[in-house]
């Protein structure tokens, strides 16, 4: 495909080896990746959006999709039904996602990503999502044996990756910690707030839930977004809660915290868009995994956690991989038109009427 950008009157070629080369009037040119990262050539600028565009899969003759690396594979037919699907995102070897086709290309090979409490469940599933994405990561948590198996397993899926054990009430080794991140990988284009103090009744869950869930995300952010406003893409996704939405069994802290992290999310979205820098927040309703909440409330609450059952539309609880595909598309350039909003992966828990 050869195009004119409507604006800089730039000529946009797809190549055979996947890549795009744009060109001047002046017999000036250069070649990009199809998320617009310069790669050789006198002209070092390109819009990424365009660039995907013009590479983007096409449906030739024989309705195969020929893809925006030359691949050619069998368009995939109409779905009917209700099946729920699965995504194998593992590659085959360090550094294949890189270069491995996929569906769709979100933009992230070769980003730099920071996700908070990622030895475990969500964000875990965060961290090896955007791994099998492209991306080289900084995680934290306040175990080092977690650090070092999750370190392992990304590092499996070719990402370099960069640990510290840090508590994230701790503001000042947060900060840190964020600073260490972005020296250590050359910059970062994706932060992910993820650490929660978790739920509890009475005054005492306050304090450590203002700490860890809203002032973690707060200092978190603040301390990313200098980086962030030096990547082309730059994006920031808070995880919240179906309990910042809805009544969730008991008052307690969590479910105010979930509900500040959303206001907050919202106001920065706005503050940091002349940066260009995305803001947007991600509410799971219950997931399910060993040792996470929910398999502990179903042995020692089983009401509860048949209630909650029950009131899944799909007929079963999320899984922290669910969640993690819904987060790493928001963060990616493919979401480029996002920011300010809050997205709920809940498999129809919460019942109101968002508009």
């Amino acid at each position: 495909m050869k195009l004119r950008h409507p604006l800089s009157g730039l000529v946009y070629e797809s190549r055979e080896d996947g890549n795009v080369e744009v060109s001047d009037d002046q017999g000036r040119s250069g070649v990009f990746t199809t998320a617009g990262r310069w790669i050789r050539g006198e002209l070092r600028e390109a819009d990424p959006h365009f660039a995907g565009f013009v590479a983007g899969p096409m449906i030739n003759a024989a309705g195969r999709i020929q893809g925006s690396r030359g691949s050619d594979k069998k368009a995939a037919p109409a779905r009917t039904g209700v099946a729920v699907p699965t995504f194998d995102t593992r590659n085959d070897g360090p550094r294949a996602g890189r270069h491995k086709e996929r569906e769709m290309d979100l933009g992230l090979d070769g980003r730099k990503a920071l996700v908070t409490a990622a030895t475990r469940g969500i964000g875990l599933a965060i961290a090896q999502t955007l791994a099998d994405q492209g991306c080289d990561l900084a995680i934290c948590a306040r175990g080092e044996a977690g650090l070092e198996t999750a370190r392992k397993d990304l590092e499996g899926r070719g990402a370099k990756v960069f640990t510290q054990v840090v508590d994230v009430a701790d503001g000042d080794a947060l900060t840190a910690f964020v600073s260490g991140a972005a020296e250590e990988l050359g910059g970062l284009d994706v932060y992910v707030s993820n650490a929660s103090a978790g739920g509890g009744p009475g005054e005492k869950a306050w304090q450590p839930t203002f700490e860890i869930d809203v002032m973690g995300a707060v200092r978190g952010v603040g301390a990313a977004t200098p980086h962030l406003a030096q990547s082309d893409a730059g994006s920031v996704v808070i995880i919240s809660s179906t309990a910042a939405l809805e009544y969730l069994g008991m008052p307690q802290a969590y479910n105010a915290m979930k509900a500040a992290l959303i206001s907050f999310a919202s106001d920065m979205s706005q503050a940091l868009a002349p940066q260009g820098v995305r803001v947007n927040t991600v509410s799971p309703g219950p997931v399910y995994f060993e040792g996470g909440n929910w398999e502990m409330i179903k042995q020692a609450m089983p009401a509860m956690y048949e209630s909650a059952l029950a009131q899944c539309a799909i007929g079963r609880m999320g899984t922290p991989e669910e969640v993690a595909r819904a987060v790493v598309f928001l963060s990616s350039p493919a979401a480029s038109l996002v920011t300010g909003a809050n997205l709920v992966v809940d498999g129809g828990f919460t019942k109101r009427s968002a508009f």
